[in-house]
């Protein structure tokens, strides 16, 4: 069974479900508000820094919007507002091809 944890798509800073999630060179993802606001508190510095592992950046990093992601955020959103109307709480994998049938994967929401 597939289990996808809300953690991972929570932005460390805000603790909530990530808003237009962007990732910094060092591989961790905020949002774009969030990280933002944090750089913007450091403009006197000259080094920008990761808030979860420290990472330092000379220049502040350009921001693009991880879409993998936004996409899984949307869909987990998505997912748990179908899981909820559900008596279950899973939501079935179905495998797409000419006989659509189930995969035989659950996600646990």
């Amino acid at each position: 069974m597939a289990q996808i944890e809300t953690e991972s798509f929570s932005c460390s800073m805000c603790l909530e479900l990530l808003k237009e999630p962007v990732t910094v060179p060092c591989g961790h993802s905020y949002c774009r508000t969030c990280i933002s606001s944090f750089w913007d508190g450091e403009k006197k510095k000259i080094v920008y820094s990761c808030p979860q592992c420290r990472e330092t950046f000379t220049q502040r990093p350009v921001l693009m919007k991880n879409t993998m992601l936004a996409e899984l955020v949307e869909h987990n959103t998505n997912g748990r507002r179908s899981a909820s109307s559900s008596s279950s709480g899973q939501v079935h994998c179905v495998a797409s091809g000419p006989e659509q049938r189930d995969s035989g994967w659950t996600l646990l929401l």
